[in-house]
């Protein structure tokens, strides 16, 4: 069983992040990383949501991490970014 989670985003009229909730399970670092990221998305626009790039997430959590557990890290910024587009999932271009 692998990492799962739902992020919902609350958008102002200014397309503005006002509000940010979450759900989920996974590893430790996974679940981490989608708390710093929604205390990071609150007051953004979508634009600047869309802007956002791994190295700030990686940049937020702080610790060097595996190929294994980048993926975990990266987890929340990659289902942030489908709800940004207004995707319904994530197209990986690498799959």
């Amino acid at each position: 069983m692998g990492d799962e989670l739902e992020i919902t985003l609350k958008v102002d009229a200014d397309e503005r992040v006002v509000g940010v909730g979450w759900q989920g399970q996974g590893c430790a670092i996974s679940q981490a990383a989608a708390s710093m990221l929604g205390e990071e998305l609150l007051g953004k626009t979508l634009a600047e949501v869309k802007a956002l790039d791994k190295e700030m997430l990686l940049e937020m959590i702080g610790i060097p991490l595996s190929m294994n557990r980048l993926k975990c890290a990266l987890l929340s910024l990659k289902v942030v970014k489908a709800a940004a587009y207004g995707l319904d999932r994530w197209e990986d271009p690498g799959a």
